[in-house]
């Protein structure tokens, strides 16, 4: 495949060489300061800032800001001192950082050191300056004006600090002030990491509750149909599912013929008819598409295989990537961001589980690479499509599949959506318990989310265990869990949750519970009403039942 032009690398690379060769640097250093520079800039680059879209925040400039009043080899040396960065990126992102912090801070040091202004005016237009550089180098095809705010305030926030140094005469409240700014930086690091996970623990949400939709649709448009409809029309739908609703720009289904060793296309979605014919025409052997994906287990996650990168193991003949979904906004230094060199493959299976086709999924409208919890949708839609094509009249244990949550084997929210719409339609009598697990994050933070995870299936276990027959319990999203009780009112349900909310405690487990039933409110109103109740039940202290 090409390589992407790196506008990053380039651009900085020419400006640094440009200032570099006009405005030559006097190399004059003091240990004193030499190590100070050395500390802060590495203390400073080191702590990991990131703003709720993840993006990584430039957190050094305390260190540039302390070598902008020690002299322009010490920004030099500070440039130096990213290349140390304690972080798993290759030599060569290391060097083009060092030239964007190189250009951008320099550049500034140039624009207002020769101005007929006081030390604080060119301090404040040092800052200012800097951040206008590194977006112009950076963000130029992405600028984030959010973003732009934020690093732009925390620049300034590290004024006032260097004022005070340069006021103070006591050498040791002078490096009192320089260090307050890694101060500031530890509670600018602690307010974005609060941001940041706040909106992840969003995004995550959302994703569940999407994808759940997504997977009810996608139900419904298998067993929509007959039993002799054909593998074909299967096919092409499936195509189009992935494409339009899961958001993949190329979707490609192949079979593959062992006796003939070879690979089949058989079904497309975001390709146009001439690019799917050349790809039909091309011999692939099935030997090397087997060797080189299906036989690397580590990457294997239940019928997905995701492999980062592998376009370069693979001849290019035998890979669907297309030139023109590369773009200079799909590279990144972040590991979740998609790949053109990613390879995300969907296994269908035989009644003998050996694979017999596959679909490949590319370039996501999103540009990011799969969650665990997509993974895991996406390895129940390949067994249901394994499961069609095996075991055509199997459609019951199909469709029980494409209602439940794949970790807690619970009901999803796209299954409570429908029964509490049968509910409304037919008249039932329910009530319903909306249960929201106490301080999980911390166990997550604490234990990890391996931890987390056997926990919401104990949690899940004992709510199956507790409940009647004619109950049904949901996952609804992360730690949140509905129970819809049949032909009781809230008194009654009230006291399964408490036996429920017993067999937890002895687990040292807690949740918040919020108990509505619809004899005034309406059911569709019952799981906002619900949550409502169990928010309360967190604002009272946690651990108790509202209803």
């Amino acid at each position: 495949m090409k390589k992407v032009f790196d506008y990053q690398m380039t651009i900085s690379i020419l400006l640094s060489t440009i200032l570099f060769l006009l405005f030559p640097i006097s190399f004059n250093f003091q240990i004193d300061k030499v190590l100070l520079v050395i500390l802060l800039t590495f203390i400073s680059d080191n702590i990991n800032v990131k703003w709720k879209n993840r993006n990584r925040l430039v957190s050094n400039v305390p260190g540039f800001i302390v070598s902008y009043l020690f002299g322009p080899e010490y920004i030099f040396l500070s440039s130096i001192i990213t290349l140390f960065r304690i972080d798993n990126i290759n030599i060569e992102k290391r060097i083009k950082k060092f030239f964007v912090y190189f250009s951008m801070y320099y550049g500034s040091y140039l624009l207002v050191h020769n101005l007929n202004s006081n030390i604080y005016i060119k301090l404040l237009l040092f800052a200012v300056f800097a951040k206008i550089i590194n977006s112009l180098i950076t963000d130029i095809f992405k600028f984030k004006i959010e973003i732009f705010v934020v690093e732009l305030l925390f620049f300034l926030s590290s004024l006032p600090s260097i004022y005070l140094y340069l006021i103070s005469e006591n050498n040791i409240v002078k490096y009192y002030f320089l260090f307050q700014n890694l101060l500031l930086l530890i509670i600018y690091y602690f307010i974005t990491k609060y941001i940041y996970e706040k909106e992840e623990e969003s995004i995550k949400k959302n994703r569940l509750n999407k994808f759940n939709e997504i997977m009810f649709e996608f139900s419904n448009l298998l067993y929509s149909k007959t039993l002799h409809f054909s593998d074909e029309k299967l096919f092409f739908d499936v195509s189009k599912f992935l494409h339009e609703k899961f958001g993949f720009n190329y979707v490609l289904i192949s079979k593959i013929d062992y006796e003939k060793d070879l690979i089949e296309r058989v079904a497309y979605a975001g390709f146009s008819e001439e690019e799917f014919a050349s790809l039909k025409k091309k011999k692939v052997k099935a030997s090397e598409i087997i060797n080189s994906i299906f036989k690397k287990n580590e990457y294997r996650f239940g019928e997905v295989y995701f492999i980062p990168n592998i376009a370069n193991e693979i001849n290019s003949d035998n890979y669907f990537i297309m030139e023109n979904n590369v773009n200079v906004e799909t590279f990144s230094d972040k590991d979740y961001i998609w790949d053109p060199k990613d390879l995300l493959i969907i296994t269908i299976r035989d009644k003998e589980d050996n694979i017999f086709g596959y679909i490949s999924c590319d370039s996501p409208n999103n540009r990011l690479r799969p969650t665990k919890e997509e993974m895991l949708i996406l390895s129940v839609l390949g067994r249901i499509i394994s499961m069609i094509l095996s075991h055509k009249g199997h459609y019951l244990e199909m469709k029980n599949l494409s209602e439940l949550d794949p970790m807690t084997k619970l009901y999803n929210s796209s299954k409570l959506n429908a029964d509490l719409t049968y509910y409304e339609i037919n008249k039932k009598i329910i009530s319903l318990a909306f249960l929201d697990l106490d301080d999980f994050k911390k166990i997550n933070d604490t234990y990890g989310h391996l931890k987390g995870d056997e926990i919401l299936k104990e949690v899940s276990e004992i709510i199956k265990s507790s409940i009647r027959e004619t109950d049904k319990a949901y996952r609804y999203g992360g730690d949140e869990f509905v129970i819809i009780f049949e032909n009781v009112d809230k008194y009654k349900a009230k006291r399964i949750i408490e036996r429920i909310k017993e067999k937890l405690t002895e687990k040292e487990i807690t949740f918040s519970v919020g108990i509505v039933d619809d004899k005034k409110i309406p059911i569709k109103d019952l799981i906002k009403k619900a949550d409502e109740k169990a928010y309360i039940a967190k604002r009272k202290g946690k651990n108790r039942i509202i209803w």
